[in-house]
């Protein structure tokens, strides 16, 4: 088990500009076989959106992290949405700093919080192969990746397969069926 940083150019993330005034992925995390990721609750989120014309994108935008399962296209938010006001006032090199995060964790959602309880696919408890990982906007902007100025990052735990079945309790098969 190890925590791992999430950003632009992690090996498994996939960026696609977002659809203008639309609940839309802009960065995409696919979990890799063999690996398990989950989160912790009050994780920081560093964030700065850029539009092709160079221009921040809208202080009125709001942003949060879901997920969706290998099968089917419901996406679960897991976290409380953010208005984007407060990664824009504050600069990059500022937004790691632990007296400004205050206001910029992701912090999860009642809905997240009871679905780990009931012991189903959570953040919290882990997403396994296939799993999808989303970074969500909705913004009146589209956001431009090819804008060396855009970028984000959070932290993530990642186990192994074995890690996470010694750490539930289950047996692998019961594990393949949960995907």
């Amino acid at each position: 088990m190890r925590k791992e940083n999430i950003h632009q150019g992690y090996a498994f993330v996939t960026l696609t500009p977002n659809i203008a005034r639309a609940d839309s992925p802009i960065a995409t995390l696919t979990v890799p076989a063999g690996r398990v990721f989950r989160m912790q609750d009050a994780t920081p989120l560093v964030l700065k959106l850029f539009r092709s014309d160079g221009v921040e994108i809208s202080r009125d935008s709001e942003v949060y992290l879901a997920w969706q399962p290998p099968v089917g296209k419901t996406i679960y938010q897991a976290g409380r949405t953010m208005n984007y006001g407060i990664f824009r006032r504050i600069p990059i090199t500022e937004q790691e700093n632990i007296n400004t995060q205050a206001r910029r964790l992701i912090e999860f959602d009642d809905e997240e919080i009871h679905r780990a309880q009931r012991g189903e696919a959570s953040l919290i408890t882990g997403l396994t192969s296939n799993y999808r990982v989303l970074l969500m906007l909705r913004s009146p902007d589209v956001v431009d990746w090819a804008n060396p100025a855009s970028e984000f990052n959070f932290e993530m735990i990642v186990l192994t397969e074995s890690e996470f079945v010694a750490e539930q309790g289950v047996g692998q098969e019961q594990l393949g069926q949960e995907q």
